[in-house]
């Protein structure tokens, strides 16, 4: 239930801020977390993102990620990288990546804003994704 898109050309992370259980909607929810040096964005299971902030300000990649039922996208001066179910973080070589409900639509809304303009993208893709709700939010790397 969210759509949080990431590019690392840009150098912008930018997320809906709605949030639900499938019965209750909590707008204004956090979904993008600045830490030293990166952006990191969350999708899914909510009580997750703590402890992989956590681990993240360990030293990514000191050991396994705490992951299982979330995707998470993590920005900062070596790229973007991708974190899911896999626990194996991948680096994005193209540099643009969405996650959650509404991330196929955010990530062709970019394309055709010729990747130039994230914010528009993710306001198109709350319009289309059931899930995602405006306000959005951007930040800078």
């Amino acid at each position: 239930m969210t759509t949080v898109l990431a590019d690392a050309r840009l150098g912008v992370m930018v997320a809906d801020t709605g949030a639900g259980d499938g019965d209750r909607q909590w707008p204004g929810t956090r979904k993008v977390w600045r830490i030293p040096g990166a952006l990191v964005g969350f999708a899914g299971v909510y009580a997750l993102f703590d402890p992989f902030l956590a681990w993240l300000r360990t030293g990514m990649f000191s050991a396994a990620p705490p992951m299982l039922g979330a995707s998470v996208l993590v920005l900062d001066a070596a790229g973007l990288w991708v974190f899911d179910d896999s626990a194996v973080p991948l680096l994005v070589e193209c540099g643009r990546e969405a996650i959650g409900t509404g991330a196929k639509a955010a990530l062709a809304a970019h394309e055709a804003l010729g990747y130039a303009d994230a914010r528009r993208a993710v306001q198109i893709a709350c319009r289309y994704d059931a899930a995602s709700r405006a306000p959005v939010r951007s930040y800078r790397l």
